[in-house]
C-alpha cells in the first residue's frame, strides 16, 4: 500500500506537485521528510523504498538536504 514511514521525531509532508510539475514530458511530485537529529534517515528511507512497489515508468530520486526544492 501507500504507507509513509512513521515514528517519533518524524514528519512526512506530501506528496505535492513540484513547482515545475511537468518537466521534459514527465510529471513530478515531491515529499519532504523532516526528522529529529537522532533519526537514522538513510536506513528509514531505504526500508521505505524497498517496500514501495512502483511501476516501471516511475523513477524515484532522493535528495538529502536539497539546495533548492525546485
Amino acid at each position: 500500500g501507500r504507507v509513509a514511514p512513521r515514528g517519533d521525531g518524524l514528519m512526512v509532508l506530501g506528496p505535492a506537485p513540484a513547482p515545475l510539475s511537468l518537466l521534459r514530458g514527465r510529471y513530478r511530485r515531491r515529499f519532504m521528510i523532516r526528522a529529529d537529529k537522532g533519526v537514522k534517515m538513510q536506513a528509514l528511507i531505504n526500508d521505505w523504498l524497498s517496500k514501495v512497489k512502483t511501476p516501471g515508468s516511475v523513477r524515484v530520486q532522493v535528495d538529502i538536504d536539497p539546495y533548492s526544492f525546485m
